[in-house]
């Protein structure tokens, strides 16, 4: 599957889209702390090196990172989990 990755005003997060496909139907899940992620399948992106807060609702997931992290793996490995996820929806 294909995902954008666009900035947004904060320097540290993501907007990520998954063209003609939504993350979730409704609502919406933001995982902050490790103890959340059990809430949702998107909440082990919380899991990956670096990141250290998700939002997720239906059109668009944001992955913020941590000021020092760099953005090339944690890139990589959303894009594996989101594939992951993809494949089991």
């Amino acid at each position: 599957m294909k995902y954008t990755f666009a900035p947004t005003p904060n320097p540290n997060s993501l907007k990520i889209t998954a063209a003609g496909h939504t993350f979730i139907d409704t609502g919406l899940y933001t995982f902050r702390h490790p103890t959340e992620v059990s809430q949702h399948p998107l909440g082990a992106l919380l899991l990956i090196e670096g990141v250290v807060d998700v939002l997720v609702l239906p059109a668009f997931v944001t992955v913020t990172k941590a000021p020092t992290a760099s953005w090339k793996p944690i890139q990589q490995a959303v894009t594996e989990a989101l594939d992951a996820y993809f494949a089991t929806r």
